[in-house]
């Protein structure tokens, strides 16, 4: 138990040092302080017991001669006032500090738990195109909301159950001094009974853990996948499956939460009879000694309050030791996630000090010799492909499904680094210093175009805050692309109407406009349209690429499309999958 204990620490500590040294070694040192407050506070009251049992006796004790000098001459009734005064206000102070310690550690907690979520979405924002190619969507999602989990079942019960070891460990001090038999007998009767109970249900918590792992993760793909692809459910009929899969996931993540505060709270009804039973036989022991009740009554009320401390703070360090235990698992994810974000930070914050290299389409781009083939694939997407795209020019792209156009659109976006050849504008290759430079110079339209739940003005104006958007730049995209009237003149809020969640309120052809505004916001010098009309009707697909043709001349575009009457006035037409 201590070894996997130091472990769990030494893990916490490994996760969150790079969110700063200086921040954690100031949260423990409060931690300690607190528990020396905690201690100062429970003896404090013996001097005031000490002078109500005995005065005289008080007066003379070692503690008495060192402590009473400092005083005047004062009466016993005085000075008992004095010393109940005096424990009184150190009770305060020690309240106070116990607000002060939860307020910072919480604060901690929370700032730790921000950090994490910005390292972890700033680590995604760094990954190749690849990288997410062979990730699921709901578990990188998944991975962000373990860093909840984390915060609220493993972080802080780690703060609270320092904060309460450290105040068992003083108060136990406590005890040995005043009675060290029983002192000892209380580790070994309540340290025994917590650790023998622990250990009962170690397998359990590795049950639940495991659990609400498997189902935490079943329960968000599930509504994911239902949240995201609710028209073909609603059309197939297949809501009930889906929600069905769902909810078993839910009652079991139910089932195992509910384990949790079952076993952590249980121990507390046997061991408070426990200690009230220690507490009566030693007082029957030391009065069968022969021992006044006014030399009784100081150490008992000593131990009477250590106790009143004592027992909850060794339950709550009990309960926090299984909570911590059940969602362990949220730890383990975030490793795997985490620990090698630093490092890559680091690399990245190097990058980032390092002027970008500019680059400038004024002749053609060129793929020379381009190979590339997927991690998982037998055989290379495209192999020994060449290219040569001239300034201003149209070019068409079509082919079969696999032959490779999807790959050679990523290929010229950057989003992928060919395993051989090179990818050249104006003969300068492509690499990570002027990828930056090189997007800024494209626009670009997919056959989905994923419309966010806002304005058409943020769909045009794709990624800039709201007091940045050029409005008048917003305006002349959305006349580009054949919208402006439609915007202006049917919707009730023009540019500032909310189109729905991934456009839902507007027809394809409108959504595909939109898109492409989105791609001229920027006024790029590349257009590059990924097969933009294939999901749309014969007279849909005509109107779009009539308001595309309008562009050409004035820009270098690129279409790729699956058939070749979607190319017929492109300036030149590449076929990929044929035997020339």
């Amino acid at each position: 138990m201590v070894s996997s204990l130091l472990s769990l620490l030494s893990r916490c500590y490994r996760l969150a040092l790079p969110y700063g040294k200086i921040r954690l070694m100031a949260v423990l040192g409060l931690i300690l302080f607190n528990g020396l407050l905690q201690l100062v506070g429970v003896t404090s009251i013996f001097p005031f017991f000490a002078f109500a049992a005995d005065p005289d006796r008080m007066r003379n004790s070692k503690f008495g001669r060192i402590l009473l000098p400092y005083f005047p001459d004062f009466s016993t009734d005085r000075l008992l006032v004095i010393a109940g005064i005096a424990a009184i206000l150190m009770l305060f102070i020690a309240g106070i500090g116990s607000v002060a310690s939860d307020v910072i550690r919480t604060r901690y907690a929370y700032g730790f738990s921000h950090w994490l979520r910005s390292r972890l979405l700033q680590s995604y924002s760094r990954q190749p195109y690849s990288y997410f190619l062979k990730r699921n969507s709901s578990q990188m999602h998944q991975r962000l909301q373990d860093i909840t989990y984390f915060t609220h079942y493993v972080l802080m019960p780690v703060g609270e159950m320092l904060t309460r070891l450290v105040m068992v460990l003083l108060l136990f001090s406590v005890f040995l001094m005043v009675q060290p038999a029983v002192a000892v007998g209380s580790i070994l009767l309540f340290g025994g009974f917590y650790l023998l109970v622990f250990l009962w249900l170690k397998p359990r918590t590795n049950a639940i853990q495991e659990g609400l792992q498997k189902h935490n993760l079943g329960f968000s793909k599930n509504t994911f996948q239902y949240l995201h692809a609710i028209k073909p459910i609603l059309v197939n009929g297949s809501s009930r499956y889906f929600i069905n899969e769902a909810l078993g996931h839910s009652s079991q993540i139910g089932r195992f939460q509910g384990q949790i505060p079952i076993y952590s709270s249980t121990p507390r009804y046997l061991i408070e009879p426990l200690a009230f039973s220690g507490l009566v036989a030693i007082v029957v022991v030391l009065a069968f000694q022969g021992k006044s009740f006014t030399d009784i009554l100081p150490n008992l009320m000593v131990m009477a309050m250590a106790g009143y401390r004592l027992l909850p703070a060794m339950q709550l360090l009990y309960g926090q030791l299984i909570t911590i235990a059940s969602n362990r698992y949220t730890l383990n994810q975030l490793e795997e996630e985490v620990l090698g974000i630093e490092e890559e930070v680091d690399s990245y914050n190097q990058d980032s000090d390092t002027a970008s290299d500019s680059i400038s389409f004024e002749q053609e781009l060129r793929l020379d010799s381009v190979t590339f083939q997927y991690p998982e694939s037998t055989a290379p997407a495209l192999q020994g492909f060449n290219m040569s795209i001239s300034k201003n020019q149209s070019v068409g792209i079509c082919g079969p499904s696999g032959s490779g156009k999807s790959t050679l659109v990523d290929l010229m976006l950057g989003l992928h680094s060919p395993k051989e050849g090179k990818v050249l504008v104006d003969g300068v290759p492509l690499h990570k210093q002027n990828m930056d430079s090189w997007r800024k110079t494209i626009g670009y339209v997919p056959q989905d175009i994923y419309l966010l739940d806002d304005t058409v003005e943020a769909n045009i104006a794709f990624g800039v805050s709201p007091d940045k958007v050029d409005k008048a730049a917003v305006r002349k995209a959305a006349e580009a692309s054949r919208i402006l009237d439609f915007v202006e003149n049917d919707l009730p809020q023009g540019f500032a109407s909310v189109v729905g969640e991934r456009g839902v309120r507007l027809s394809g052809g409108q959504r595909q406009r939109i898109g492409l505004a989105r791609a001229l916001y920027a006024s790029p010098r590349i257009l590059i349209l990924d097969e933009a009309t294939s999901a749309l009707d014969q007279s849909t697909e005509a109107e779009v690429m009539e308001t595309i043709h309008g562009l050409q001349g004035s820009l270098t575009m690129i279409t790729i499309a699956h058939r070749l009457s979607t190319l017929e006035r492109c300036d030149k037409i590449i076929q990929l999958g044929v035997n020339l």
